[in-house]
């Protein structure tokens, strides 16, 4: 179960599916059972939600449950901070929480 507040929309100068928006404060707490993880913000792509059938607005808390996958940085900024080859997390929307 994932919750937290969206702060933030991003439109990409070129390419719509790569919209993004920004949750802060977002609070994940492991299924079935345990301790909750404070993340202080994290960018999700608009089109995770989409599928879903979650349309966020602005400063609306929203709760999804979601699953933890981890990557390895390739391009782009990453090369540009020294992070590239470097593993990341991230969380997939997997559906509506009620």
């Amino acid at each position: 179960m994932c919750t937290g507040r969206v702060k933030e929309f991003r439109r990409h100068e070129k390419r719509r599916d790569l919209d993004t928006l920004l949750l802060l404060n977002l609070i994940v707490t492991p299924h079935p059972l345990g301790e909750s993880i404070a993340v202080e913000h994290l960018w999700f792509l608009q089109r995770q939600f989409k599928k879903i059938g979650l349309f966020p607005e602005q400063n609306e808390r929203i709760r999804f449950l979601g699953e933890v996958y981890s990557y390895t940085r390739l391009g782009g900024k990453s090369i540009d901070r020294k992070l590239f080859g470097t593993t990341d997390y991230g969380i997939k929307p997997v559906s509506h929480a009620n």
